[in-house]
């Protein structure tokens, strides 16, 4: 299985769990880390917008494959999440606003936690 196929179903069975658990704060980060490795993967489609035809559903002409990332890419993805994080926290602290902070910063948290498993698992 590939770095990232491991890390989608430990972020899915996851965000499982903490929708189980009602921990809300959790389920939007896992939900968000999900969506930016889903935009990770998009293929640009260039010009083809100006050309765009409409297709039936299953249509199989216009399926084009997801990008594969590797593990770089998510290390860096993940690194990229963490830090808007810690940034959007310090920005949240310096105007006074001290509770978001804290929720921005265990967010850092909780993306972080993705990270080391990641780079423990490259080891």
């Amino acid at each position: 299985m590939s770095d990232l196929q491991e890390l989608t179903v430990r972020l899915r069975v996851d965000l499982k769990a903490a929708m189980r658990g009602r921990c809300l704060a959790e389920v939007k980060v896992l939900r968000g880390l999900i969506a930016a490795i889903d935009d990770a993967q998009a293929v640009p489609v260039g010009s083809l917008h100006e050309t765009y035809v409409v297709r039936a559903f299953g249509d199989p002409s216009v399926e084009v494959p997801r990008r594969d990332l590797g593990a770089e890419d998510l290390r860096r993805l993940l690194e990229s999440e963490s830090t808007a994080y810690l940034a959007a926290a310090e920005e949240y602290r310096a105007a006074g606003h001290h509770d978001r902070a804290v929720e921005l910063t265990a967010a850092a948290k909780i993306v972080g936690g993705y990270l080391d498993g990641l780079v423990a698992a490259g080891e």
